[in-house]
């Protein structure tokens, strides 16, 4: 299924009015909690988990969020207080390498930058780990029911090898800035697998080798794959500093699948 660039923007208009009337949840309504899963290799990966603290409510759609090389979970803008105000429990990992994902077994502090493919092919897993740690700690609560991801770069490659290997598929993946492969990381042997898992893909205007990815991955869509191209001249994360509408359309697009 696709879509040419004016009918996503009015797509985008009418996702924005949607949201203007929707109710809301109040900032103190908000719980977080730091998560600390241990990898089997030993290294630390610490993630924040937020969800609208309503009394009595055990199950919580829940919006994975996966940065992109050399950012961490602070360069999300406002989307993760957009999800929560709609409802959704919002877990932003820091992938190994990032932000206060830094220590190896041996609390030595290991950057992304000297990190050799074997490591980085560990991402799948942790964003797994910590997933299943989470419903292992959380028994009355269900967080991965329903749920959706939300990666950019080699977010978006380790989003598509969880969805592909974890046994509850999500409902949908946006990618932000895609790429073919990253760091040894492969998308499309992973994404012909993943069946029955809408995907919105979303480029900077300027981003020509993010749309020539984009492009090269849709020819992997086993369900639909839908593009769009933000006006924004940046790239990955940056994205959201230039393109306020991104914020909305992206809980819009979430809001068809998980509400």
């Amino acid at each position: 299924m696709w879509y040419n660039h004016n009918s996503m923007k009015r797509f985008l208009i009418i996702l924005t009015l949607f949201l203007t009337f929707i109710n809301t949840v109040s900032a103190a309504a908000v719980a977080k909690k730091e998560i600390k899963y241990t990898a089997p290799d030993g290294f630390s990966i610490n993630a924040l988990l937020e969800y609208p603290n309503v009394k009595g409510q055990k199950d919580y759609k829940t919006v994975v969020l996966l940065h992109s090389l050399g950012y961490n979970s602070e360069w999300w803008d406002t989307l993760p207080e957009a999800l929560i105000s709609n409802g959704y429990a919002v877990l932003m990992i820091d992938l190994r390498g990032h932000g206060n994902s830094v220590y190896n077994s041996k609390l030595t502090r290991v950057s992304w930058k000297s990190m050799t493919n074997k490591a980085y092919a560990k991402y799948p897993d942790d964003v797994a780990g910590v997933m299943n740690y989470i419903k292992a700690d959380n028994i009355k609560k269900t967080f991965f029911n329903d749920w959706a991801i939300v990666g950019v770069d080699i977010g978006a490659v380790t989003g598509i090898i969880t969805a592909n290997r974890y046994e509850t598929k999500p409902k949908t993946i946006v990618m932000l800035s895609p790429v073919v492969s990253a760091k040894g990381l492969y998308a499309p042997v992973k994404y012909a697998e993943l069946s029955g898992v809408d995907v919105l893909s979303i480029c900077g205007k300027n981003d020509t080798s993010s749309i020539k990815a984009q492009n090269y991955l849709a020819k992997f869509a086993q369900s639909t794959f839908v593009e769009y191209t933000s006006d924004s001249k940046s790239a990955g994360m940056l994205m959201f500093k230039s393109d306020k509408g991104l914020v909305p359309f992206i809980t819009g697009w979430i809001n068809q699948y998980l509400k």
